[in-house]
């Protein structure tokens, strides 16, 4: 669930910019000055840090997510956004160590695809959409160039890493059969002798009965039960299609798990009536071919090696990485573990500054590389 979160707001926060004015607490110029993080060259000033964390209160509250949830991530908001900057600027300075600079071009497609994501089909709707957020387009190519930049490192850096082979994803499959088991499938309809009939309650049962043995005998025409309907004893043919486990009511399900092909339950009191269900196909549990779940399992694994190389490139990003941390006190239990930090002998004579890169947010898809 915790992977899926930081998924969902990372994904979010790469077009917040679009869409959430921008409303920062009050400050004094040298403290919002204030660098807060530093990992190699690049840097976070208090200032970036009440920017990213008024974005990331806003796309909570914003967020489908259950009330008890919200307030424990909007309680670790500071931490939440530091560790996400602390992400981004490993990724971007390793960036500018190889040299990668995205094209103005793939920044145009990359906004391109924004647009038709929020439907802003006019250039008229997309420059009222930056309007209201506050936001310039140079401060949003900057953005959009620098997730696209940490998306190519990724590729070349952690995706390469990621091998799986034919005989890795048929192991996969070999151990785990359960995953791949279609359940036993019934193909069902059902005829209710309705509680709204005529018919009192000894009749009603009898008339079921009497037609319970009919269906199974074969000799239930669909005629009669045309006719029957017309009276109001019955329903039509209720055809139900392809049944599993959990998709009817428990009693009829009950009724029916013990049944073989054409054969029909006993009346089952439910609503509505007293209930007849008949199975007319029955197809048994079977396991799925390699070949038809193959580039499920690959997606799978994929997913679940790239996590563990990422984790792991991550740290040698850490490891080799210059970082000073003076995180602000909603934010101090962010911390650099020692094995990250390097002490920095100059730290207390850092000037701070205005002009940090903005830093993006990568894609939700760079996942993938």
């Amino acid at each position: 669930m915790a992977g899926n979160r930081r998924a969902l707001l990372a994904g979010t926060a790469m077009c917040a910019a679009l869409l959430l004015p921008l409303a920062l607490p009050a400050q004094q110029p040298a403290e919002v000055n204030r660098i807060v993080l530093r990992v190699n060259d690049r840097i976070l000033t208090l200032l970036d840090y009440e920017m990213r964390k008024t974005d990331r209160i806003q796309i909570l509250q914003s967020a489908d997510i259950p009330p008890e949830e919200r307030q424990e991530l909007l309680a670790g908001v500071g931490r939440g956004v530091l560790e996400a900057a602390f992400g981004e600027m490993l990724l971007l300075s390793q960036a500018d160590r190889l040299g990668i600079e995205p094209s103005s071009g793939a920044v145009d497609e990359a906004i391109a695809r924004v647009k038709q994501q929020f439907g802003l089909e006019t250039e008229q709707d997309f420059q009222a959409a930056l309007a209201s957020s506050g936001m310039t387009m140079e401060a949003l190519r900057t953005q959009y160039r620098s997730s696209l930049a940490m998306q190519e490192v990724l590729g070349r850096e952690v995706r390469g890493r990621v091998a799986i082979g034919e005989e890795d994803l048929r192991r996969y499959y070999q151990s785990h059969p359960e995953e791949f088991e279609v359940p036993v499938r019934r193909r069902v309809r059902e005829l209710v002798v309705l509680d709204s009939s005529s018919l009192d309650g000894a009749e009603r049962r009898k008339l079921a009965e009497d037609l319970a043995a009919r269906i199974e005998a074969g000799e239930l025409s669909e005629a009669e039960v045309e006719r029957q309907s017309e009276q109001g004893l019955v329903t039509e043919w209720i055809d139900l299609g392809w049944v599993q486990p959990g998709d009817l009511d428990p009693q009829l399900e009950r009724a029916m798990e013990s049944l073989g092909a054409n054969e029909v339950s006993e009346p089952v009191p439910a609503r509505g009536g007293l209930h007849l269900v008949q199975v007319v196909e029955l197809k048994d549990k079977e396991l799925l071919d390699f070949s038809a779940v193959e580039e499920q399992i690959r997606a799978r694994e994929f997913g679940r090696r790239y996590d563990e190389e990422l984790d792991e490139y991550m740290q040698e990003l850490q490891v080799a990485s210059f970082i000073v941390s003076k995180p602000p006190p909603e934010a101090a239990d962010f911390q650099v573990t020692e094995q990250r930090r390097r002490v920095d002998p100059l730290e207390d004579k850092l000037e701070p500054s205005l002009g940090s890169p903005q830093l993006g947010v990568p894609d939700a898809e760079s996942d993938e590389g």
